[in-house]
């Protein structure tokens, strides 16, 4: 019996193809071919149980797959007043002053942020319990507080913001006096440092911890400065 059925399939073929204008014995046996394997495929889907493959990566999301980042230091900072400048007191030669440290081949500045201020630049003390605390102080009494304005030479620097005694992120934001932003950096919780290099060119710089928050703090870049 198998042997006569498989004797009339050459048979069966050739009808089919004289039925169908267009498509070759082959051409149809290639089609019944592929539906059996798509037939098979899905046989073999059914009894595995697998779940339906997920959509193509390009097709999803990728913000619903990783954490929402810590906000830039310049989104912050826009919450605070554009002008938030210290009056200056002083003018200072931070080198000459030790406030520029050599290690190796490089020249480091190091900041010591406290609650609301930059120790090394601000002598009066502020204080508050949390970063709020902070932006609403440094709101009502910046006008009134003064700060050493540094001067530096031109040069490569290495920036190094130490958090000993804030317990919260401080972050590090260095931009010119006309807005250009030469660097920043989020973090620097408590026990962490924030490191960053820098080149200075001749020109007025603005410096803060938009995190803690504090005011701007006033750089002076000048040649000969040393």
């Amino acid at each position: 019996m198998a042997a006569l059925r498989l004797s009339l399939l050459p048979l069966l073929l050739a009808l089919c193809a004289c039925s169908l204008p267009g498509r070759s014995a082959s051409a149809i046996g290639s089609f019944f071919a592929g539906a059996d394997q798509e037939g098979s495929d899905e046989a073999r889907s059914e009894d595995s149980g697998s779940e339906p493959n997920e959509p193509p990566l390009s097709g999803r999301s990728l913000t619903r797959l990783a954490p929402a980042p810590d906000p830039h230091p310049e989104d912050l900072l826009l919450r605070l007043p554009a002008d938030m400048r210290l009056a200056a007191a002083e003018t200072i030669n931070a080198e000459r002053l030790g406030l520029v440290q050599t290690e190796g081949d490089r020249r480091v500045i190091v900041l010591t942020p406290l609650p609301c201020r930059i120790a090394e630049q601000e002598v009066a003390p502020q204080e508050a319990a949390d970063r709020e605390g902070c932006r609403s102080l440094n709101m009502a009494t910046f006008a009134a507080r003064s700060q050493q304005v540094w001067t530096l030479a031109p040069g490569r620097y290495t920036v190094r913001v130490v958090n000993r005694q804030v317990g919260w992120p401080v972050g590090l934001w260095i931009r010119s006096d006309k807005g250009e932003s030469l660097a920043a950096e989020g973090g620097g919780a408590a026990g962490e440092t924030i490191e960053i290099e820098v080149d200075l060119v001749p020109g007025s710089y603005l410096v803060s911890l938009p995190l803690l928050p504090t005011p701007d703090y006033l750089w002076e870049v000048k040649r000969g400065a040393r």
